[in-house]
């Protein structure tokens, strides 16, 4: 049975063990609350009773965490997962410093996840949590803890998650694709790229990554099964995730500008047999995809002589995108699997603004039915 004390610095426990025939006592202190050090008490008689190493856990959470990532993670997927593994090892670097994996509670993790919420958009939270969250579970896995500190977190929403998500409306984009038909060149992709994220909503990495044969001029859809990797390889890589791999609908304007650009390479092919050799929908001189930086300047540049008061970048065409669509009585379940969420979660967390709007009309739309019917 645990000994719980009450300290100068909180309070402490104290469990008792037989160990190889002789009595001893694991204690610790510092806990702020009672409860606090039952709970505790509570885990370590746990450890005993199914015979865990009880020094399991002692170890340096950041040490321990850089360890497994080396061993277990580091080079196995993609250069960008690299990177998120070294944003969480910063991340506990800086909330959980000298601290040790037994030290890591749920309260613990909750208050450095608040913290770093304060400054950072929601989804940018959310990766820091599931890529520390990846180390904690295998330290549960293999004994190490008994509580997942990670399990039911709350992802706190920032001030400025959604009232900053850069959109433009519907008049605006009709003004700005007019004004790019006009001046279109299948030469020059930067254009072509910007009417193309308008009409897919597709992420940047992954309308550079397109090649011809995703491209269906039959049944006018797009197969997005691969991305461009212009931040680190500058070649071919994965979606995002599974739901990432879809085929979506595509309108007849895009395809004639497809096609337009088609008929542009082919012939360029014949002149030279090395030209796009990668097969790319959409390239700049070298036969390369054009850099977020070109488009999001040519965006910039064409938002600017339009008039419109927002500093949108070729990220926001796809929220853009999205808003439209749901605006104009778009299927929630549908537009989740058109921009690839991993689950329709994400897209409930993410459009949940213009969500409510919809639920507005749709509530004054149910109030104008049922009085209709009261009048016959």
């Amino acid at each position: 049975m645990a000994n719980i004390v009450k300290t100068e610095t909180g309070w402490k426990y104290r469990v008792s063990y037989k160990e190889a025939g002789k009595y001893k006592v694991k204690s610790k202190s510092g806990f702020p609350t009672k409860k606090l050090a039952l709970l505790a008490a509570s885990e370590m008689e746990q450890k005993l009773h199914r015979g865990v190493d009880i020094n399991a856990g002692e170890e340096n959470f950041i040490e321990a965490f850089k360890d497994w990532y080396t061993t277990f993670r580091k080079q196995k997927k993609s250069v960008e997962n690299d990177k998120h593994y070294d944003y969480a090892i910063k991340f506990c670097e800086k909330y959980f410093a000298g601290l040790k994996i037994n030290d890591v509670n749920r309260t613990t993790y909750q208050k450095a996840i608040n913290e770093f919420a304060k400054t950072h958009a929601k989804e940018t939270t959310r990766k820091r949590h599931v890529y520390v969250r990846s180390f904690i579970r295998e330290m549960v896995y293999e004994g190490v803890i008994l509580r997942d500190p990670t399990a039911r977190v709350i992802i706190p929403d920032d001030e400025t998650t959604y009232k900053d998500l850069k959109s433009l409306s519907e008049v605006q984009v009709k003004k700005l694709v007019k004004e790019l038909n006009n001046h279109f060149n299948p030469i020059h992709s930067s254009i072509s790229v910007i009417l193309f994220a308008i009409a897919s909503g597709a992420r940047f990495s992954e309308i550079i990554g397109l090649t011809w044969d995703c491209i269906d001029f039959v049944q006018k859809t797009i197969k997005i099964n691969k991305t461009w990797d212009y931040k680190n390889t500058n070649a071919f890589s994965n979606t995002k995730n599974y739901s990432s791999n879809r085929i979506i609908t595509i309108d007849d304007n895009t395809l004639s500008m497809l096609n337009k650009i088609k008929v542009y390479q082919s012939a360029e092919k014949l002149k030279d047999s090395t030209f796009n050799k990668n097969k790319l929908v959409f390239i700049n001189g070298n036969c390369f995809p054009p850099s977020n930086n070109a488009i999001n300047k040519s965006l910039k540049r064409y938002c600017k002589k339009l008039g419109f008061n927002k500093d949108i970048s070729i990220h926001g065409l796809r929220h853009t995108h999205a808003t439209l669509l749901l605006y104009n009585d778009c299927n929630i379940k549908y537009l989740s699997k058109r921009l690839g969420h991993n689950t329709i979660v994400t897209t409930l967390e993410t459009y949940s603004h213009v969500i409510d709007e919809m639920e507005q009309k749709e509530s004054y739309k149910i109030s104008e039915l049922m009085n209709k019917i009261n009048e016959i």
